[in-house]
C-alpha cells in the first residue's frame, strides 16, 4: 500500500509548489535532510572547478594566462626652461635631482636627466589570454607588452600637456621584471608549499592562484612557445603517422624479389613464410633467389 503522505507531496513538487503544510510534514523535513548535504557539496564542486577570470573550469588547459607588471618604458625628454616654464618644480623630488609623479594617467612618472621613465600602473592584476600555436603564444606576448607601451605612451602625451617638455615618444629601454604565467598545466601541477629562485625563473608565493614570474618578457615567450610545442606534441605525433601510414601504402620502389630478400633473416623460417609471394615469382628469378639462398645461406632452396 503506498504512502497517502508520499503520493500527496509527490505530486506538489512536481507542480513546483509546495504549501507550509507539506513543508512541516515528516516526510518533507526526511527528504530535505537527505538531500540538502548532497546540494551543498555540489555547490562546492562547482566553486572549486571555476577560475576568477570568466567562470571556466580550471582544467581547461587551452590557454594560459600572462601577468606583467611594473612594466618600466624609458623615452628621451627635453624639459622646458624653469625659468620660462615652472610647472615641473610642483613635483616631488627624488634623488636630489629628479622629479616624479606617483599616480597619473595610472602611470608612475620620473623626469631624469634627459629621459623619462614611465611605470605603467593601469591595472596590476591585469591578464592576458594567451592560446594557440607557438608562434601565436609569442605573437600574444608582444602584443600584451604593446599594450602596455601604448598606455605609457599616451600617459606621458597628458604629461607633457600637463607640464611641459617634449619627446619623440619612441621607448628606448624597456624592462619588466615580473612577468607572470598562470592557470598552465605545469605551474598548477607544482606542489603550492613549493617555493623556488633562480635568475630566469622564480615560484615565491605559496598561496592560490599558482603561479611562476619570468625576469623578462623574452624569457616568458619563450616559455609559451614551450607550451605550444607541448600542447600540439601530440598532435603533431597523430599527423606524422598518418603521414607514415600513407606512405607504406604506396607502391614498394623494390622488384618483388628484392622484397623477399629483405624478409629474408632466419632460414628457412622466413622462407616458409615467404612461400606465397615466392610462388608468384618468375622462375628466372626463383632461380635467382635460389642462388642468393647458397651465398647467404650455404643453401639451395
Amino acid at each position: 500500500m503506498k504512502h497517502p503522505t508520499l503520493n500527496k507531496c509527490h505530486a506538489m513538487i512536481s507542480c513546483g509548489n509546495i504549501s507550509e503544510e507539506e513543508r512541516q510534514s515528516p516526510l518533507y523535513k526526511q527528504i530535505s535532510a537527505l538531500t540538502k548535504p548532497i546540494f551543498e557539496d555540489s555547490l562546492k564542486e562547482v566553486s572549486k572547478n571555476h577560475v576568477s577570470v570568466g567562470g571556466v573550469g580550471i582544467d581547461n588547459y587551452e590557454y594560459a594566462f600572462y601577468n606583467p607588471h611594473n612594466a618600466r618604458f624609458y623615452f628621451d625628454y627635453i624639459k622646458t626652461d624653469p625659468l620660462t616654464d615652472p610647472r615641473l618644480s610642483s613635483l616631488e623630488t627624488i634623488n636630489k635631482s629628479e622629479k616624479r609623479i606617483e599616480d597619473f594617467f595610472g602611470c608612475r612618472i620620473v623626469v631624469k636627466k634627459n629621459k623619462i621613465e614611465v611605470t605603467n600602473k593601469v591595472d596590476k592584476e591585469r591578464r592576458f589570454r594567451i592560446d594557440g600555436s607557438a608562434v601565436n603564444r609569442h605573437n600574444q606576448c608582444v602584443e600584451a607588452v604593446a599594450t602596455l607601451e601604448r598606455e605609457a605612451i599616451a600617459s606621458l602625451k597628458e604629461f607633457i600637456k600637463a607640464f611641459g617638455g617634449s619627446s619623440s615618444f619612441v621607448c628606448v629601454k624597456m624592462w619588466i621584471p615580473d612577468n607572470k604565467i598562470l592557470h598552465d598545466k605545469l605551474v598548477d601541477s607544482i606542489a603550492l608549499e613549493n617555493t623556488f629562485r633562480n635568475d630566469v625563473v622564480k615560484k615565491v608565493y605559496n598561496s592560490e592562484p599558482k603561479n611562476v614570474e619570468y625576469s623578462s618578457p623574452a624569457y616568458t615567450s619563450n616559455a609559451f612557445r614551450n607550451m605550444g610545442l607541448h600542447d600540439y606534441a601530440p598532435i603533431i605525433a597523430s599527423e606524422l603517422e598518418c603521414l607514415r601510414s600513407e606512405i607504406m601504402k604506396q607502391k614498394s620502389f623494390l622488384s618483388p624479389l628484392e622484397e623477399i630478400k629483405l624478409s629474408i633473416d632466419k632460414f628457412p623460417d622466413d622462407v616458409f613464410r615467404a612461400k606465397e609471394p615466392i610462388m608468384k615469382l618468375s622462375e628466372s628469378d626463383r632461380e635467382l633467389l635460389s642462388f642468393w639462398f647458397f651465398e647467404q645461406f650455404g643453401e639451395v632452396y
